[in-house]
């Protein structure tokens, strides 16, 4: 077996060129994912999930990268990064996050955390969000690939050698638990014909009592235990030896022992079928894996980058697999030659049955004949021989001689030692290291021991990443000077991140979002991000863009906003963004080359409202594109080191966006007539519960759910809408 060093030329390029993949961002506290691409290479899968007081990044859905307290719990205040989670209890109303509302950027690099409902307690102090930025993620995307799924497949791959090594131990105790019986019933002949080592622990559970009594009859042709001493009456001719008791008794018959032989050579082969079907593979991919890793720790030694996984790790975690290699190869070398000495055990234990029914009888009687045909060749008697008066082999100092099987001890291969785990503590890596140093590749150790060392030093391993990562991450504290009910986030591709990728210095923006603002301004013109949050303060609903980075320059300490002034008697109920980041899984964009733009980019509301007519409250849908509102641009506040505060809008009316709830065709730009669509009506206006509203841009579709009597999910297509809209133009 040898180690292959693989080189920098191995991995993919830097790591800096055009991103191909989008956020993926779902609300109310569930778990929402991110991809995250380059060029010739695949995509990178974080599932992001609040609880009620931690963050925690998973690469793809299994790896925990990351965890960090987000502070926005009412209990919580803590904002420091953490590199283990912590159990909590699930908040019932607002799910497993409090209603913490959660979006990545494009790039994986910034997070923001905010709250999307109106929780009690929170107008006590000012409302905030925060923003958590690292630059690792999108530095490191290749190597975290690959680390996700050695550990994905390192731990799935042991669990499954652990479990064919329980399944071939059961196999084995099963297959040896009739000859089991029977040499229980004769080491309790032996204690009643007063063999004092029968049944002590010393004694490997009695076998070497039996392993010498079988021995002396195959020498002397009889046992040296008779009962003329103490047991026979005193007008017995003869002396019945122990042995010959045992081997005329009725379990002993010849077709009974030619049964139970053919069903425990088949039970044997299954123990070794079980090994090679369904453990080797597992064995040879974790020794392909911890070489994939020692690649990836040797390769950032080389270039003197940033370490992910530390090389002396790697290297210990390559040698450990290469002993559960060698182990489980000493391992089926073994069952074989066991296998080969419980047939010639049987075939022994058959003959000599046959001979001790044939004495006394005619010469020409039908034992005599039985005993002739079943008689063994000399070879069998001078093997059964051999391993009898051998000592056992491979027998662990450590095992517990009470766990080993009767049988596979008188035969001398106690097979359980491999199987069966040892208890022994946790240990450092240190202690890991030292234990692989010294008991090295080559020598013989247990296979469950084998196997408990990866998973150490497995854990070791990938633990490392997380402190890393926990190390790098920076957090920003956004307060909110005007309280809000409702509040949606949204990522979207900036006009700069075509210019960034490409280098072309001249900017196409269909496709991406470029805010307008009165005064051009460069900044904006070169933001390849924004993070863009609606939030409802009552009869207004504010737009607010804040620039971000792919190349982790220091933010612009500024962000623009856009207010929407709702009709009178009109409540915004919920919000989400109608979105789509051009990565749709339905139809993928099979040229690597080009870019990917983005979609249909809307805004959805839910509004509540009394009709004048029918005295009923409606519920309705609204969706219009908020590309072409006129932002105005205002700067943060800095409070604190690591924080800012968005301030109240003071802004004169007629610059508002007023949103008309009629159909009728607006001609000013700062009137808004959107896309209605009714989803219930009833007459009770006093529901206390608000509809839950979820939008996806890139399938075109919608689901609300609202409750009252009765409760209703209404699913529908929103391209039928621009379906119609185009149809009628």
């Amino acid at each position: 077996m040898e180690l292959i060093n693989r080189g920098v030329g191995h991995f993919l390029p830097d790591p800096h060129r055009r991103v191909d993949g989008l956020a993926l961002t779902t609300s109310s506290g569930l778990p929402s994912s991110s991809r995250q691409g380059h060029q010739g290479g695949g995509a990178l899968d974080v599932l992001c999930v609040a609880t009620t007081k931690e963050i925690h990044w998973y690469l793809r859905g299994r790896y925990r990268i990351l965890s960090v307290s987000h502070g926005l719990s009412l209990e919580s205040s803590s904002t420091m990064p953490s590199s283990h989670p912590r159990e909590e209890n699930v908040d019932e109303d607002h799910g497993g996050g409090c209603g913490i509302n959660l979006v990545c950027s494009p790039d994986l690099g910034a997070l923001l955390a905010c709250f999307n409902v109106d929780v009690e307690g929170l107008h006590r102090s000012r409302q905030k969000a925060k923003l958590f930025c690292t630059t690792l993620l999108p530095r490191k995307r290749f190597e975290l690939r690959l680390l996700s799924s050695s550990y994905a497949s390192l731990f799935s791959r042991l669990w499954d050698v652990r479990k064919g090594v329980r399944e071939a131990l059961t196999s084995w105790k099963t297959a040896l638990r009739p000859l089991d019986s029977k040499f229980q019933g004769l080491l309790t002949l032996l204690s009643d014909y007063g063999v004092d080592s029968a049944g002590g622990l010393d004694d490997n559970l009695g076998s070497e009592s039996i392993r010498l009594e079988f021995l002396k009859f195959i020498l002397c042709g009889r046992s040296t235990v008779s009962n003329a001493s103490s047991l026979a009456a005193p007008s017995s001719s003869f002396s019945t030896s122990a042995l010959d008791q045992f081997f005329t008794r009725p379990t002993m018959h010849d077709t009974l022992l030619a049964r139970e032989a053919q069903k425990i050579e088949s039970s044997c082969s299954s123990t070794e079928v079980i090994l090679r079907s369904r453990v080797i593979g597992s064995i040879r991919a974790i020794v392909y894996e911890a070489e994939e890793l020692y690649g990836i720790a040797a390769s950032a030694a080389l270039r003197g980058d940033h370490r992910l996984v530390d090389v002396k790790t790697a290297l210990c975690l390559y040698r450990a697999s290469r002993g559960l290699y060698l182990t489980f190869n000493q391992c089926l070398h073994h069952i074989v030659e066991a296998r080969i000495r419980l047939h010639d055990l049987l075939a022994w234990l058959r003959g000599t049955a046959a001979c001790v029914r044939a004495r006394g009888t005619a010469p020409d009687s039908v034992q005599r004949r039985n005993a002739r045909a079943l008689r063994v060749s000399n070879g069998v008697v001078q093997r059964v021989a051999a391993f009898l008066s051998s000592p056992m082999m491979f027998a662990s100092k450590d095992c517990d001689g009470s766990r080993r099987i009767l049988t596979e001890c008188i035969i001398g291969m106690p097979l359980s030692d491999f199987f069966v785990k040892l208890q022994q503590p946790r240990e450092t890596l240190d202690c890991v290291k030292e234990s692989v140093a010294v008991r090295g590749t080559n020598k013989v150790c247990n296979l469950m021991s084998a196997v408990q060392l990866m998973l150490q030093i497995c854990t070791i391993l990938f633990d490392r990443p997380r402190r890393v990562f926990a190390e790098s991450v920076s957090v920003l504290d956004i307060h909110f000077e005007v309280k809000h009910s409702l509040l949606s986030v949204h990522t979207r591709i900036g006009a700069g991140y075509s210019d960034a990728s490409s280098g072309d210095t001249s900017i196409d923006t269909r496709g991406f979002f470029l805010p307008k603002t009165n005064e051009n301004d460069p900044a904006v013109e070169e933001c390849p991000l924004w993070t863009v949050l609606a939030r409802s303060l009552g009869t207004t609903v504010e737009l607010i863009a804040i620039p971000g980075s792919t190349r982790f320059e220091p933010d612009a300490r500024f962000y623009l906003r856009a207010i929407m002034a709702m009709p009178q008697g009109h409540e915004v109920t919920n919000i989400d963004f109608y979105g789509d980041d051009g990565n749709s899984s339905l139809s993928p964009t099979l040229d690597e080359d080009s870019d990917i733009k983005e979609g249909r980019q809307s805004v959805g509301f839910l509004v509540k409202y009394n009709e004048l007519v029918s005295q009923e409250v409606r519920t309705e849908l609204w969706l219009f594109r908020y590309d072409d509102f006129l932002f105005k641009r205002n700067d943060f506040k800095a409070n604190v080191k690591n924080g800012v505060t968005i301030l109240g809008a003071a802004v004169d009316e007629t610059e508002f966006i007023r949103l008309v709830s009629d159909n009728e065709e607006c001609d000013a730009s700062s009137i808004i007539a959107p896309k209605r669509r009714l989803i219930s009506t009833h007459r009770d206006s006093q529901n206390p519960r608000r509809p839950q509203m979820k939008l996806c841009g890139s399938r075109g579709t919608g689901g609300i759910l609202t409750f009252g009597a009765p409760t209703c999910l209404n699913i529908f297509d929103l391209e039928e809408d621009e379906d119609s809209a185009s149809a009628g133009v």
